[in-house]
């Protein structure tokens, strides 16, 4: 590497920024005014930046700024990687902080995002703390990081989150450096899927986490960024190939840790089926995604029966077709499946059904409304539901859907299946409002209604709320 600039006024550093560059010259400057002008005093941080020999004029715009910082390296590796790792490996060996952060070189943070993530690790003594991401598109906004920003909680045990592994990537984390350096966790050379393996291991080795509801890293996707997952080798097969290789390494140093089977569900569940199985997209290459996927559960099935990783009977399904092999029955199904909700529903003592080629596998949530009613600014909605146990309601608005609010709902003591949720107005913010019901492992599903009071249908009879 070549050290371009570096100065410390503190040796004590609490908190490493890393930040990896690329060719970012037109998002860089955010990047660092966004870092500088953090709640925490900026003696108490340090801004580790590594660039990968941008060709722009990255250099000299991080040149100039980095200056403001009271504690920063600036170096470039000797020639370029090519991959995300060999500048977060640098940056991880350069750091002194006894907690780090990755933020990437085109994206920002809010303003009191690391004294927010910095000040849970210390009060609760945890090794790991995460919020909300917020993404930035040209035309709307979205989220990231939800499984476990979802609930707020000082300190919690992984192995409590089944969802825990389903967000692994540098955005919107902070994470004790001791955890990453005592078990020499490093980014593998990959261009996909290197976060994967890293923050899979981050977790393999963290026991309790801490969590916020609170937007803390604002990810960049407006439609002029170039990242590597847009370019030309970041195919649908690729990636797959890319994430096998992560799960072999996973699975060969992990298989007996205690949350292998959080990381068993994300696999199973959103890689695979999720992700990449019910796509019209696999349709198309089925002939060379198939192989993969067989190989994946394979893997999987030497220590373990992926069967028992299922979300639900659906998913089961699907598990044994790719098993199996037979691509027409596997089309039919992924069409099947593309449709299911435009399907009537088999009922059976109250329980809802798909029903698809002569069998009918159980829906893994369907939440009926009985009753609403209103009293002063509260709302009080009665549902009904016998397909899953039901545990919260997250009211987001539909235009900013980092702005919500999450719920409890309480089960009757008296009769299977009813469960009541109430909610002030007054507390909601303006415009159309979604409303979605959880389960225990925050699984989520709409409420099947009618309209009352300022409630509405959608298309599809799911039920919102406008704040007026």
């Amino acid at each position: 590497m070549k050290i371009i600039k570096n100065n410390y006024i503190n040796n004590k550093i609490k908190v490493s920024v890393l930040i990896s560059t690329y060719n970012k010259e037109k998002f860089i400057e955010n990047t660092l005014n966004s870092i500088l002008n953090q709640t925490m005093n900026t003696r108490d941080f340090e801004l580790i930046i590594v660039d990968d020999c941008s060709t722009d004029n990255t250099i000299d715009i991080v040149s100039k700024n980095i200056e403001s910082f009271a504690n920063y390296q600036f170096v470039q590796l000797d020639e370029n990687s090519g991959t995300p790792a060999k500048p977060r490996n640098l940056s991880i060996d350069l750091s002194k902080g006894k907690y780090i952060m990755f933020v990437d070189g085109d994206d920002w943070l809010p303003s009191d995002a690391i004294e927010n993530l910095y000040t849970l690790l210390k009060l609760n003594k945890t090794d790991y703390a995460t919020g909300l991401t917020k993404y930035v598109y040209n035309d709307r906004i979205a989220r990231s990081g939800v499984a476990l920003s979802k609930i707020p909680y000082k300190k919690i045990d992984l192995k409590n989150f089944r969802k825990s592994f389903y967000h692994l990537a540098p955005a919107g984390r902070m994470i004790k450096s001791t955890v990453i350096t005592k078990n020499n966790i490093r980014f593998p050379e990959m261009i996909y899927g290197e976060d994967l393996q890293f923050f899979a291991e981050v977790f393999f080795n963290t026991k309790n986490i801490s969590t916020t509801q609170d937007v803390v890293y604002c990810a960049n996707r407006y439609d002029e960024n170039i990242s590597l997952v847009k370019s030309k080798e970041s195919t649908v097969l690729n990636r797959m190939k890319w994430q096998n290789e992560a799960y072999r390494y996973l699975t060969n140093k992990y298989k007996n840790n205690r949350l292998f089977s959080n990381l068993l569900y994300r696999i199973i569940n959103k890689d695979i089926l999720e992700g990449k199985f019910y796509k019209k997209q696999f349709i198309k290459e089925i002939d060379t995604l198939l192989p993969v996927f067989q190989d994946i559960l394979n893997t999987i099935d030497k220590d373990f029966n992926s069967l028992d990783y299922a979300d639900d009977e659906l998913n089961q399904q699907a598990i044994k077709l790719i098993k199996n092999g037979d691509k027409q029955e596997i089309i039919d199904f992924v069409n099947f499946y593309l449709k299911k909700d435009e399907k009537p529903l088999h009922v059976s003592n109250d329980k809802y059904f798909y029903s698809y080629d002569g069998n009918i596998y159980k829906k893994r949530m369907h939440i009926m409304l009985q009753k609403i009613f209103q009293k002063d600014e509260k709302i009080f909605l009665k549902l009904y539901s016998k397909n899953s146990e039901l545990k919260y309601l997250e009211v987001k608005s539909r235009k900013n859907p980092t702005n919500y609010t999450v719920l409890e709902i309480k089960k009757s003591l008296f009769k299977s299946g009813e469960y009541t949720v109430q909610f002030k107005t007054n507390k909601l913010p303006k415009g159309k409002l979604a409303l979605t019901v959880l389960d225990e492992n925050l699984n989520g599903s709409a409420i099947k209604s009618e309209m009352q009071f300022d409630f509405y249908e959608t298309v599809n009879g799911n039920l919102g709320y406008i704040k007026n």
